[in-house]
């Protein structure tokens, strides 16, 4: 089997690489271990500028609902942040439907998809490369395209594997409701809310209404500095985070916990995504919001920025990595200022993010400001020094008055 471009891994970044590169007609084959329409570990919350970017997201109809407001809720509980307006703060997919949508529009594009099958190796050759499956089948192509995820195999076999150190886990629930109830608790902005360190737990936990369903998740950010504290029981955390939900009227008290699912996700970008006739895309590349662990935002923008260098490339006849490596260069310029922020923001994760909450909590401008940044809809590279001297004004503000 010969290709031109491989691309391992038919989530929103992989969908999208394998979307654009057909449509300028090259020739490509995205593989998938699962079988299609698959579930997905995930929130299903995305910034509403990424639906700019990629404006077939809705025309397509991948969208259930949109959100139109949140509650930041600190630890305590004795402090919240309320932002609401007229346009809307997030899109809501089910991943389901949302990465089978993907897909067909790739197989519509012209790109072979093949489900079901699970790259095992890669083989870098100065005439090619070939990728293993479990069946035994070896695929020749000139690039191969990583977007498998978290736990990688591209990334491992090509030597650009993440850090297990540089993970984070959560757990969640896709819950079926019915819209009246939704519209009772939640409605019809659909307000999602927003917990951060629940218990103590670095991270933060979650309730997204969608259109017949509200996703309720918690997630666990692992850094170099939380490796101490130890492990964290993230099941008995869910089921306390459910209690109070219900103890504060935020979901109906008759909803059952049931079995909860888990899933991993990246918090920090790998030390190189590209080698030769290789590229990373997405989880695989640790292309993630390390405070949100939203990924997919930089997992679609990603996709889209590789598909471009690797049809510079092949039109080039050059797939060394040295010609791949505008690729990073490209998406550092793209998304990489704000992850590299971000992850400033993750260092300081507990009792400072704690305490810049509660002195949000009482300012609308710097709310906004605060919420439109996490969401991914403000770039935080472009607002840190406005959100930097409103934070200031308040601190000296709150100081004087306290004097």
């Amino acid at each position: 089997m010969k290709y031109e471009v491989v691309v391992i891994g038919a989530g929103p970044a992989g969908s999208t690489a394998a979307k654009f590169l057909s449509e300028k007609g090259v020739k490509v084959l995205l593989i998938d271990k699962k079988k299609f329409p698959r579930d997905k570990p995930c929130g299903g919350a995305i910034p509403v500028r990424v639906l700019k970017r990629f404006k077939y997201i809705e025309e397509k109809d991948l969208i259930e609902s949109y959100t139109y407001g949140a509650y930041l809720h600190l630890s305590s509980l004795e402090h919240n942040v309320e932002v609401q307006g007229n346009e809307p703060l997030f899109a809501m997919v089910l991943r389901k439907k949302f990465d089978d949508g993907l897909v067909k529009l790739a197989i519509d594009s012209e790109a072979t998809f093949l489900d079901g099958k699970t790259a095992t190796d890669i083989k870098i050759f100065e005439d090619n490369a070939k990728v293993m499956l479990d069946d035994g089948t070896a695929i020749e192509s000139q690039i191969v395209i990583g977007a498998d995820g978290v736990w990688s195999t591209i990334a491992k076999k090509s030597g650009l594997s993440q850090t297990s150190k540089n993970i984070g886990i959560g757990l969640f629930q896709e819950y079926p409701m019915s819209r009246v109830l939704i519209d009772r608790y939640f409605t019809e902005k659909r307000l999602a809310h927003l917990y951060t360190t629940f218990q103590g737990l670095e991270g933060y936990g979650w309730v997204f209404p969608k259109k017949d369903h509200v996703n309720i998740g918690i997630g666990e950010i692992r850094t170099r500095r939380g490796q101490s504290k130890g492990k964290v029981n993230l099941k008995a955390v869910y089921k306390s985070y459910i209690k109070i939900l219900k103890e504060n009227d935020i979901i109906p008290k008759s909803l059952r916990m049931g079995r909860v699912k888990g899933g991993a996700a990246p918090t920090r970008p790998v030390e190189k995504t590209y080698a030769d006739r290789v590229l990373l895309c997405g989880d695989a590349a640790g292309l993630i919001n390390p405070v949100t662990c939203d990924g997919i935002n930089y997992a679609m923008s990603s996709g889209q920025i590789a598909a471009n260098v690797t049809a510079e490339a092949l039109e080039a006849s050059d797939t060394r990595e040295k010609f791949l490596s505008k690729y990073e260069t490209i998406w550092k310029n793209d998304f990489g200022k704000d992850i590299k922020l971000f992850l400033r923001v993750q260092n300081q994760w507990g009792e400072k993010t704690e305490k810049f909450l509660k002195l949000v909590s009482r300012d609308k401008k710097i709310s906004e400001m605060a919420l439109g940044i996490v969401t991914g809809n403000l770039r935080m590279h472009k607002y840190r020094w406005k959100l930097s001297r409103r934070t200031l004004y308040l601190y000296l503000k709150d100081l004087l008055y306290k004097t």
